[in-house]
């Protein structure tokens, strides 16, 4: 499986960026393999190269973080800059990371309500992340609580399970 990892936010690093990278190693456990497209540097000359990225993936994993209720600016230009089907055929999954422990889910429903409109499947499990969810500041950045690692391998299952049923060709 291809996987495609949107990081939605304007800053780096960021707690979004974390919690991709937790979703990301998650992802590969399930061998897939997985491009990450940074939306704080994005610029107009990399629209040919995010588009031709998004057509590629057999999975997409949209992350953001909350603002005023809602997703991310970047991740919003981003995603208008696609052809309306762009995302037909392919496994979603949803990752929203806020200031608390219920603002996730929010902004989680409203992507999964675009990714829809724009022909994707979206898988159930959603991560609707705060900062509870990651523990200190190592080395390597803030870990992730076991719970949130769980529930991230759940989504990356969904994920891989679904762009292999999609795969499939029906013959008529």
């Amino acid at each position: 499986m291809r996987a495609l990892l949107v990081n939605g936010s304007p800053n780096h690093p960021s707690a979004t960026a974390a919690m991709a990278a937790v979703a990301a190693a998650a992802l590969r456990d399930q061998g897939a393999d997985v491009d990450v497209v940074d939306l704080a540097g994005f610029t107009t000359a990399d629209v040919p190269d995010w588009r031709r990225a998004v057509a590629d993936a057999d999975a997409v994993l949209l992350a953001t973080p909350v603002y005023h209720a809602g997703y991310s600016g970047r991740l919003k230009s981003a995603l208008d800059l696609l052809p309306g089907d762009a995302l037909t055929d392919k496994a979603v999954g949803v990752l929203a990371h806020g200031s608390g422990p219920r603002s996730g889910n929010v902004v989680a429903e409203q992507l999964r309500t675009v990714a829809k409109a724009m022909g994707g499947w979206v898988v159930p499990t959603q991560i609707a992340a705060c900062p509870d969810d990651l523990i200190g500041a190592g080395d390597g950045g803030p870990a992730p609580t076991d719970e949130i690692t769980a529930r991230c391998a759940q989504q990356a299952a969904e994920l891989a399970r679904c762009a292999k049923m999609l795969r499939v060709q029906v013959a008529v």
